[in-house]
């Protein structure tokens, strides 16, 4: 042999299969075995899957394990109805999740590919005032602020025929902005989860009897904002379709106050949380995660420097930016999801109304050719009541927070 020959041979420093090389083709069988174990199955959607599918998602495979687009098919039963759907949910987006003890995991983000089959309002109008102590029945006056709509500004009176126990709420009009406050009603409840009004009575203008304040936008420690009065409150961590999303409990149990003036959506006493319709092997791929919501500019944005706010949910509602629309903050409520912007297949993100995309048009659960308004979690950041919403024709605005809207929602196997 030559000593050419020779020295080629000792230059070799490494083996023909590298071990880097070797491991990469191992991690792609382990996929590919991943992937044989789905296709023995009979459809990626079914149920007895699921396991398999959390344990991919898990290891860091599913974006080489499944596509955008994908479904994974359930049952979901609307528990009241007594009624059980084949609910398919898309696959959405691939990326890390952050976990209430804080970890970060992959995760595969799923939405539901049709609305539910009835609305759940955002938030109930709120009370503009709580009774710290009991209040007496008698005359009571208060003062807006300022003119909104059809509202003057003004100072009005009501007289209650019946006290308000400790706890208990006074609402002053709803939906005022769009009546005369001189013709409209005061209603009290015995608190927040009940829906049975004590009475309603007439209101005024005038300055009789005992002063509860002046009514503002903002609020404060007295008055709620007349914003979340008329038209509820858009606040996603206080919201009640959130506590009905990440909720098992049945009938009239679901709800509970978030701040004292909250009350209880209408829908508390017709249908159970929305988690009680899933199986628990479908439940059991899901973890709450983390789901930062921007913040309106009138009650809320000082609650820290991010004008932000974090919860770890379950189920949540996408926010303007994940459907790859303008955000009003930007890059704060999630990355835009990969469904969103091939489905609406646009160089740069969608925009608000008048602009109309089809994609954005979402179908019933109960009717699949039926086109239905659905809530996003954002809120319009410039009032305390609007929240952003998906509507039928195919376009994205705003919508009142105590309208009984229809949602799909989202979650993350993870």
């Amino acid at each position: 042999m030559s000593n050419e020959l020779l020295q080629t041979e000792t230059e070799v420093t490494e083996p023909i299969l590298l071990d880097s090389t070797g491991q990469e083709i191992l991690e792609e069988l382990k996929t590919q075995n991943s992937l044989l174990g789905i296709m023995t199955e009979t459809t990626v959607g079914a149920t007895d899957n699921l396991e398999l599918i959390k344990k991919i998602v898990r290891s860091g495979k599913a974006s080489k394990s499944f596509e955008i687009g994908d479904q994974i098919i359930v049952p979901w039963k609307d528990v009241a109805a007594d009624r059980t759907y084949s609910m398919p949910f898309d696959i959405t987006h691939f990326g890390p999740v952050t976990l209430q003890d804080g970890e970060e995991v992959p995760g595969m983000f799923l939405q539901s590919h049709y609305c539910l089959p009835f609305g759940v309002q955002f938030d109930n109008y709120e009370a503009a005032y709580c009774a710290e102590t009991e209040l007496p029945s008698g005359t009571y006056h208060f003062t807006l602020a300022e003119t909104w709509s059809k509202a003057a500004a003004g100072t009005y009176q009501f007289t209650l025929e019946h006290p308000v126990p400790a706890g208990g709420l006074v609402c002053f009009p709803f939906r005022f902005a769009d009546i005369e406050l001189s013709a409209a009603k005061v209603t009290t409840y015995e608190n927040g989860s009940n829906l049975t009004a004590i009475e309603s009575v007439t209101l005024t203008s005038g300055s009789g009897g005992t002063d509860l304040g002046t009514w503002t936008k903002a609020g404060d420690a007295t008055l709620s904002g007349y914003q979340r009065n008329g038209y509820g409150y858009n606040r996603w961590s206080q919201s009640g379709l959130r506590q009905f999303l990440n909720s098992k409990k049945g009938v009239g149990e679901w709800w509970e106050s978030q701040n004292k003036w909250d009350r209880a959506p209408d829908q508390l006493l017709t249908k159970a949380g929305f988690m009680s319709g899933f199986e628990d092997d479908f439940l059991s791929c899901l973890r709450p995660v983390k789901v930062t919501t921007a913040l309106n500019t009138v009650t809320d944005d000082a609650v820290n420097d991010s004008h932000t706010e974090d919860t770890y949910d379950t189920f949540f509602l996408p926010s303007l930016q994940q459907i790859y629309n303008t955000p009003q903050l930007a890059d704060v409520e999630g990355e835009a999801w990969t469904y969103w912007k091939r489905a609406l297949g646009l160089p740069q993100r969608a925009g608000y109304h008048p602009n109309i995309y089809e994609a954005y048009k979402t179908y019933a659960l109960d009717n699949h050719a039926s086109a239905q308004n659905c809530f996003l979690r954002s809120c319009t950041r410039g009032d305390g009541c609007g929240v952003w919403c998906m509507y039928a024709g195919g376009y994205v605005y705003y919508n009142s927070a105590s309208n009984a809207t229809r949602c799909a929602p989202a979650c993350v196997i993870c």
